[in-house]
């Protein structure tokens, strides 16, 4: 039978979900990037970094409470 009492969150689960979460933003990014053919050099950079950092604290989120 699994044991299906969680741990909770320690240091290393936080980091590795932090890791993963930015991993997949800058994976969602470039696909978009590739899918339609965008320049990257004529991308606003403020867009740009508010799009990763809003992908990334989302799917950070996301995995932090799916892991408490």
């Amino acid at each position: 039978m699994m044991d299906t009492k969680k741990k909770g969150l320690d240091r290393e689960m936080i980091l590795v979900c932090g890791l993963a979460a930015m991993l997949a933003s800058v994976a969602i990014v470039f696909g978009f990037v590739l899918l339609f053919g965008l320049d990257l050099a004529k991308c606003d950079s403020t867009l740009l970094v508010s799009v990763f950092s809003v992908l990334t604290g989302g799917i950070w989120g996301i995995l932090l409470c799916r892991n408490c």
